[in-house]
């Protein structure tokens, strides 16, 4: 079964050139892997159909309606490597209610606008919640990795699968030209996309901030600050060891299920080049920023005292710590402990990699300042 690239433009208006030469490299690449399964295919035809309409309904509205929408609150953005502890850092902030981050049935299903608490809004719910359960019954361990709800707060690189550029698809099989393509191209186009959607959310509500998270943002820095000019990060770093080899096994359980066969050494090797990749334009990116923009924080620390850790991102945001916001946080952790959905079992061997090579091409590169 193959997908075609020309179903796909038909159903957009919206032909910009760097997302036909995006989805033309995407869908060559999983066309040309003949280990994708065939709930492989039937998932990456799912994706892209559904960001493809997205897409399509985003550029109708927003042609017609963007005069009239003010750009998007300022946003605090959480990054780091994979995982690193990103998630459960962005997960701790959402207690805030100042603090809005994109639900993921948001980002599944944007448009058209309705009023929070409407009975459609609940069908789009549904629909989310059904499409996720098949997923964990494709991949049983995806809860243990990442746990994935409707309404659950989501990375907003998810939303950036609307542009036919986003490491969601690399993880998803093996696709050797778009990855190469991914590390090198400009994100620009991207993060248009990316505020066009925040100000389409903004149309329920504006926040006092957004929250954005997601290791791959640690090297878009410029293309961020084009749209965000007010962004302040919060950059975590963990082991790369461990961090690296985490998401090696993130990758295997996710290519398993889409996939009849997976090398696991080629995994570690792509995990390598293309984080080392980003940490090098993490470098370059990182020199827009100041300590009024920039908050680094230690991985051993905030596990050791994650509220200390709320405290110094309050002080960071020049935002009062309210009593009432920490004792929601302090249930938060209380409730959330490490491997409550399972655990996955990896090591660094499998992978063909050693602590010398994530030393030299990673570690020796990625320190907190």
């Amino acid at each position: 079964m193959k997908i075609s690239k020309d179903k796909l433009l038909n159903k957009t208006t919206s032909h910009e050139h760097e997302f036909i030469e995006a989805l033309e490299l995407l869908v060559d690449d999983i066309n040309a892997n003949k280990e994708i399964n065939s709930y492989g295919i039937i998932a990456f035809m799912h994706q892209l159909q559904n960001r493809i309409n997205v897409r399509e309904k985003i550029h109708k509205f927003s042609r017609s309606q963007y005069k009239y929408m003010p750009d998007p609150a300022a946003p605090i953005i959480v990054t780091g490597l994979p995982r690193s502890g990103t998630t459960f850092l962005f997960d701790i902030l959402c207690n805030d209610a100042d603090h809005r981050s994109p639900l993921y049935w948001e980002i599944t299903r944007p448009l058209p606008w309705l009023e929070k608490g409407s009975w459609r809004e609940s069908l789009r719910i549904f629909a989310t919640d059904a499409e996720l359960r098949f997923a964990r019954l494709v991949v049983p361990m995806l809860d243990a990795m990442h746990k994935l709800r409707a309404l659950s707060p989501e990375e907003c690189e998810q939303f950036n699968t609307v542009t036919a550029k986003s490491v969601v698809y690399i993880y998803m099989s093996h696709l050797p030209n778009y990855r190469k393509f991914l590390m090198e191209t400009d994100f620009t186009n991207v993060f248009e996309w990316h505020k066009k959607f925040f100000q389409i959310l903004e149309l329920s509500g504006r926040p006092k901030n957004w929250l954005f998270k997601d290791p791959s943002h640690i090297e878009h820095i410029p293309e961020i600050l084009k749209m965000y000019p007010k962004a302040r990060f919060i950059h975590i770093f963990r082991d790369p060891i461990k961090s690296i080899t985490s998401t090696c096994s993130l990758t295997e359980t996710l290519w398993r299920g889409l996939s009849n066969q997976i090398d696991k050494e080629l995994i570690g090797r792509q995990t390598i080049e293309f984080w080392e990749n980003a940490i090098l334009k993490n470098k370059e990116g990182r020199t827009l920023l100041d300590s009024t923009t920039n908050l680094d924080i230690d991985y051993a620390d905030f596990i050791k005292d994650p509220i200390a850790t709320m405290e110094n991102i309050y002080d960071f945001i020049d935002k009062p710590f309210e009593e009432s916001i920490k004792i929601k946080m302090e249930s938060y952790i209380k409730n959330h402990k490490k491997h409550k959905h399972g655990k996955h079992h990896y090591e660094l061997k499998d992978y063909g990699l050693t602590e010398e090579i994530i030393e030299d091409r990673i570690a020796s590169k990625w320190q907190i300042n």
